[in-house]
């Protein structure tokens, strides 16, 4: 069986990453709002909230980043972007290096490389929402290209590493906690109660953030993993695909329009 997101009619697999491996599961879970308005997560006892990490200023808007501390499946600490990158950042790249994604065409003809941009512009009104259109080969060339830049470690977060920012020691179901709130993250929902039809601003939903402070890790869009996993749950899902324990498998060089990226940047 195979979660469907109704927006494009596709067979995106959706496999839960605890238990079973590989089970592929059918996303049918109901939700409803509730009346109090919802509050940020509290920090986990078991982790020391990190301090500000310092940010990559060498491109603009810079790339903000939050320390996550090794864990269980995660030998080493790193920082991970506080938020997916924008169009803005991805234009960055894309104007100074004129890189139009032709070394890995998208597997799929209609859904090409930054098909929504004309002469390699965003639209204005998207300038802070997640770049998509790109496939997994197209995500790394900008972490390449911005490690060459920064003589940082740049990269793609591991499946792990992104799991377990997601989920902390507490093992949220949740990147906020263990309870659903249709308000906390911009799922299937037609824009009634989230307040996007589409993919949202980043951070727009600061109450479903991690205690860390870490953004947007359930909802807006799939992610792609150095382990060529999406992660996370696009705009179009409902909420069991959006828990932090579920992955999407795809052809990673599909550039559909619900597919993007945050970066992780290694501990000097």
């Amino acid at each position: 069986m195979m979660a469907v997101c109704s927006s494009c009619g596709g067979g995106l697999a959706v496999a839960r990453s605890i238990g079973v491996v590989g089970l592929i599961a059918a996303v049918s879970v109901g939700c409803a709002g509730r009346r109090e308005e919802p509050q940020p997560a509290r920090p986990d006892p078991a982790r020391p909230h990190p301090a500000a990490a310092s940010p990559i200023t060498a491109i603009s808007p810079p790339i903000e980043l939050v320390l996550i501390s090794a864990g269980p499946d995660v030998r080493r600490a790193f920082y991970i972007g506080k938020f997916e990158i924008t169009n803005a950042q991805y234009a960055a790249f894309v104007r100074e290096t004129g890189y139009d994604g032709s070394d890995h065409p998208s597997s799929k003809p209609t859904e090409q490389f930054l098909d929504y941009w004309t002469d390699g512009r965003y639209p204005p009104d998207l300038r802070d929402h997640p770049v998509t259109r790109i496939n997994w080969h197209h995500a790394k060339a900008f972490c390449d290209w911005l490690s060459r830049k920064t003589g940082r470690v740049v990269r793609l977060p591991t499946d792990a590493e992104w799991e377990w920012a997601a989920r902390g020691r507490a093992g949220r179901v949740y990147p906020w906690g263990d309870e659903w709130d249709p308000r906390r993250c911009n799922w299937g929902d037609p824009g009634e109660i989230d307040g996007y039809a589409e993919t949202a601003p980043v951070g727009s939903y600061p109450a479903g953030a991690t205690p860390e402070g870490v953004h947007d890790l359930a909802g807006n869009i799939w992610e792609w993993s150095a382990s060529k996993v999406l992660r996370g749950g696009p705009w179009c899902l409902d909420a069991e695909s959006v828990r932090c324990e579920w992955k999407g498998r795809e052809d990673p060089q599909r550039a559909d329009d619900k597919f993007g990226f945050r970066v992780a940047v290694e501990v000097d």
